[in-house]
């Protein structure tokens, strides 16, 4: 009896921090299971596993009118997970006159008049999200919403570390990543105007450089290198073209 207590209190410890240990991973499946996961133990309300839930592409905060490929997969995939949870997924494509019609333009989209997505997919229930470059990785913020009264009935959230893959992704379409070119040349750090745009584009995601003066000092060093141990290069805060094309994408 003492043992199966023992066995149990274990399983329960070990389930939380498995998905918590996802919640920092590079990979975007494993970051949509953990956020489904975590949507599913913080419901509030039992939910009719009957009744289909309807997805819409995450949102960019840097945007909100806008989202991008990776908004559209974490959508993808979030919902497939919860299918694996037992629960129905209505795909948007199947019920909207013009595919994706509703899917281009994000979260804001769906919250202008949910009823009309609702009764046109038959969904009482809409998993929606956005994210938001922060503090040198993507912070993801995933929710089930009830469609009617649109109450959040779980939210979960997850950082996702900014992998080449996840880059690319944003760059595709989203106006956070479209923010500047990369510059035909590799920027001098001994350049202050050169240094004001490295410091903005670190800043702009969330990295603390101190202030945006155009002397690279040691704040500056720090969240270069943080940066790039974002993207599992080197921990170091060494300037080269890989990490200015990841750091300022392609528009």
């Amino acid at each position: 009896m003492i043992r199966g207590i023992l066995i149990l209190t274990i399983l329960l410890c070990t389930v939380p921090a498995w998905g918590h240990a996802q919640c920092g991973e590079s990979r975007i499946d494993a970051i949509s299971s953990a956020l489904a996961e975590s949507l599913v133990e913080n419901l509030q309300v039992r939910l009719d596993r009957t009744a289909p839930i309807m997805t819409a592409p995450f949102a960019d905060l840097h945007g909100p009118k806008h989202t991008s490929p990776l908004g559209r997969l974490l959508a993808e995939e979030i919902g497939n997970a919860l299918f694996r949870y037992g629960y129905r997924i209505a795909d948007p494509r199947v019920f909207m006159p013009t595919p994706y019609s509703l899917k281009e333009h994000g979260e804001t989209a769906l919250a202008v008049d949910p009823d009309q997505a609702g009764a046109a997919t038959g969904a009482q229930i809409m998993l929606t999200g956005t994210y938001a470059l922060a503090d040198g990785g993507l912070r993801i913020s995933a929710r089930l919403v009830n469609v009617a009264d649109r109450s959040v009935l779980t939210a979960a959230s997850c950082r996702l570390r900014l992998t080449e893959e996840v880059q690319l992704l944003l760059a595709s379409s989203s106006p956070a990543a479209k923010t500047q070119a990369p510059p035909a040349r590799l920027l001098d750090l001994k350049n202050k105007a050169d240094v004001k745009r490295v410091q903005q584009a670190l800043a702009a995601q969330g990295l603390n450089t101190g202030k945006i003066d155009g002397v690279w000092g040691k704040k500056s060093k720090a969240a270069l290198l943080r940066f790039r141990a974002s993207l599992a290069m080197p921990a170091t805060s060494a300037w080269d073209l890989a990490t200015q094309n990841a750091l300022l994408p392609a528009s």
